[in-house]
């Protein structure tokens, strides 16, 4: 299973400073690249047409807190499995 990370355009190259001290960029950001996890677990980045933007956008997971139950410990993750007891965890709600 493939787990999406983000969908963006690279900045081009040609940046220089600006009077106000911030870094700009000159140049188009023609491709389009879509960044995820293989089966294998490794980060991959690949090129994707304008059309495909939305679909991939759709299908991004977002890192969530856990809290396990059995041993007591917080974590950040997409999967909803312990990494220190491989126990079910329990998704933590932010509070406003």
């Amino acid at each position: 299973m493939v787990t999406v990370v983000g969908v963006s355009r690279p900045r081009t190259s040609g940046s220089f400073v600006t009077k106000s001290g911030k870094k700009a960029y000159r140049g188009n950001r023609k491709h389009w690249y879509v960044y995820f996890y293989d089966d294998d677990g490794r980060f991959r980045k690949k090129q994707i047409s304008p059309l495909q933007v939305p679909y991939y956008g759709s299908l991004i997971r977002r890192r969530k807190t856990y809290l396990c139950p059995k041993c007591g410990a917080k974590f950040r993750s997409m999967q909803d499995s312990c990494p220190k007891c491989g126990a079910r965890a329990v998704k933590v709600e932010k509070r406003p």
